[in-house]
Parts: C-alpha cells; structure tokens; sequence
C-alpha cells in the first residue's frame, strides 16, 4: 500500500530500519470506521478514521499517507476527491459510488463493492511490508443511502455491493392506482430441477411461481443436462395463475459401436457369393 515513490519516503524507511534495528518497534495503520453516505447523484462522502502507532504516528510524510489513501478509495475510472485530512481521518468522496436505475416505484441505487484486503496485500509487497502493520478492515461500517436507510458491518474485510430503492411518493401512488395488467405462472417439472426461460430470458427452474408476467402470448422454455429440451406455447391472464406441467424425456445415449463390425454383414455377404459361385 505504501510503494517508495520520494526521496523523504525512502529516508523514512531507512529511519524506520535503524530505529527498528536499535529499539525493536514497528509501526502500525488500524482502521477504526468507515461512515459512507451516498447522495442523490450516485456519488458519496466517505468519512474514514485510522489510528497511527509507533514511528507511523508522527514520522510517515502526510503527503505519502494522502496519496496511498486516495488510491484505497478509487471507486470508479473517476479518482476520489480528498475533501479534507488529519492524522486520524480523512474525508473523501468518492465518484458515481452507486449507479442508479429507474423502477416503477422509485430509483434504485448499486453501490460498488470495496475489498479492504487487497490494501493489506499491497503492503505486504511494498517496502515497508518488514517495518509496518496494517489492518484496513474498518472495525465499524456503515453505509447511508438518500433516504437515511443504512446497513452496518462489523469486522468485515469486504464491502458488499448493495441495492436499495428509494421510494418516490408520486410514483408509488400512481403504481397502486394502476390496476394489474400481469399474472403468474405455476411450472411443474418431471424431473425437477428443469431450468425455466420466457420468451427467452432465463427465470429459474422447476418447481416455482413465477410472478409478474405481463398477460398476453409467452414461450415457454425447458431445458436439463441429459434430456431433450421442450417448448410450450401459453396465455397469461390478468390477475391469474395459469399451472403448467411438463415431462422432458431423457436423450438416449448413442449406440457403441464395435470397430469392425459395420463391416462384418458385407465380409459373410461376399463370402457366401463365393461359395455360390464354386457350387455352380
């Protein structure tokens, strides 16, 4: 996490060497807390605190520690943006954190996801991996999404990616007050397991509901390793179940063949001719 790119740091690791060498003690990089807030737009503030320890606390540059921090939170193609920095935090935010999508009732937000490790490994293969600990694993984290909904860790390593919708008022009510136009298939398999497409886009597989089907026409697609696939054309009406059952019969395995014995019934045939032809 830390690579030798300036002449002060390269000092500084020759300083953490002698004093390493004299008195025994390292440094230390702890992460105490990561608070994520994501904004409307997609971007996202991001408040990290740290603890420093040993000859860290005082002798790493602040330029050095600013910009190894600023590469631990690159997000996206876009580089994060350092708002602000002490020796204990840093505030940062970081670009499109989240992509957002429109659904029926709101906005729906994906954040990426942030593997703290990789930080951790990075220094183990820098210079200083034989004079520093770290641990990037934030103790608490949280992430806030525009609504105030969060979702807290504890201890993790890895920030999962994470989707929420954020509801829009004006489009929920209008979504209650439009009448259901879909209904629901009820899909039975003989063998279970057979994997399930409408109209072409993958579903699930068999035994299921499948739900919020517009009504009107579908083709129906089912498929399992060592049986023939089969098709079935159906209807779905508004506010209804329609129950589907389907057998998928297994491929029969092709016929060993023997070397040699496709030609044997030609071999007795010529033989036989030849000793019609003696006889005569």
């Amino acid at each position: 996490m830390l690579p030798v790119t300036s002449r002060t740091l390269r000092l500084f690791i020759a300083l953490l060497g002698i004093t390493i060498f004299i008195t025994g003690t390292a440094g230390a990089f702890t992460a105490d807390s990561l608070e994520i807030t994501v904004e409307g737009s997609g971007d996202a503030i991001a408040i990290f605190r740290f603890s420093l320890e040993g000859m860290l606390e005082n002798a790493i540059p602040q330029s050095t520690l600013e910009s190894e921090l600023m590469k631990g939170f690159g997000t996206s193609a876009e580089p994060p943006e350092l708002i602000s920095m002490d020796r204990s935090s840093a505030t940062f935010r970081m670009k499109k954190f989240a992509a957002l999508a429109d659904v029926p009732t709101g906005t729906e937000y994906r954040t990426v996801t942030m593997n703290f490790k990789k930080a951790e490994i990075a220094l183990q293969n820098s210079a200083l991996s034989s004079v520093v600990t770290a641990d990037f694993s934030p103790s608490t984290l949280k992430v806030t999404f525009p609504d105030s909904y969060n979702r807290g860790f504890v201890d993790a390593d890895v920030l999962p990616a994470l989707t929420h919708i954020v509801i829009d008022p004006a489009k929920a009510a209008l979504v209650e007050q439009t009448p259901s136009t879909c209904g629901a298939i009820k899909i039975v398999s003989s063998p279970e397991g057979a994997q399930v497409s409408i109209d072409g886009n993958y579903v699930g597989t068999a035994p299921g509901t499948f739900s919020d089907i517009p009504a009107g026409p579908h083709t129906l697609k089912f498929s399992r390793d060592g049986y023939e696939p089969v098709s079935r054309e159906i209807t779905v009406t508004e506010l209804e179940t329609i129950q589907v059952s389907v057998f998928l019969a297994a491929v029969e395995p092709a016929p060993t063949q023997v070397p040699g014995f496709t030609l044997l019934p030609a071999g007795i045939a010529l033989v036989l001719c030849f000793f019609m032809r003696l006889r005569k």
